[in-house]
């Protein structure tokens, strides 16, 4: 028997959330709404898994998820909602969210994400992840940015440290950026003082260290 603990500040929602997964699984769930039932339940009782509805404004519920994480309760918390939580994602994971799950969801699929996570897996709405690999994508694209920004490399410099990395010979690269092979030695002279490096080696190695390859 899995013991559900559900949090939902409706009432009729809560009892909803019960009826379907007692009718549909081996569960028990118990339903509380407030933060401090919740606490007391958690207290008295060892949950399985603990239901969550967010609300806004947020703070609140986020205060009652940092309680029950440093109370140390062996449970695993599922974020159950109709709200995006996209802008607040970080932040629930480290207050020890396992799974996000809508509440326009199916009923089989609240079921699956418990089961997963019973099992030790994490999930969330498609939509979700698609959400956070472009976020995810923008972060990586400034984060490059900054990179360059930093040591003052221009992106024709990057292309041509790309190159060297590759193996190629100056003369290689000249014909590559179709430029003279004066100026692919001018501009290794001003890469090399920009990462304050002697050497194509020692280029290639700080550039894979800051990672720009």
């Amino acid at each position: 028997m899995v013991n559900i603990l559900v949090v939902d500040n409706h009432k009729a929602v809560g009892e909803g959330i019960k009826l379907l997964l007692e009718q549909e699984g081996n569960f028990h769930v118990t339903v509380v709404r407030t933060d401090e039932e919740s606490l007391n339940a958690l207290s008295q009782q060892t949950f399985d898994i603990f239901l969550f509805d967010i609300n806004m404004p947020f703070l609140k519920d986020l205060a009652l998820l940092k309680s029950v994480k440093k109370l140390n309760y062996d449970v695993i918390k599922i974020i159950y909602t109709g709200y995006d939580i996209e802008p607040f994602f970080d932040i629930l994971v480290e207050s020890g969210v396992y799974s996000f799950v809508s509440k326009t969801a199916s009923t089989e699929n609240l079921i699956a994400a418990i089961h997963s996570a019973l099992d030790g897996n994490a999930m969330m709405p498609v939509q979700l992840l698609q959400r956070l690999k472009v976020v995810d994508r923008q972060k990586n694209r400034m984060d490059l940015m900054n990179q360059l920004f930093q040591y003052d490399l221009q992106k024709n410099e990057l292309a041509l440290l790309k190159l060297v990395a590759a193996g190629k010979t100056n003369k290689k690269i000249a014909e590559n950026l179709f430029v003279s092979l004066r100026t692919v030695e001018y501009r290794l002279t001003k890469i090399f003082k920009k990462l304050q490096v002697h050497s194509r080696i020692e280029a290639v190695e700080k550039i894979r260290d800051i990672g720009l390859l």
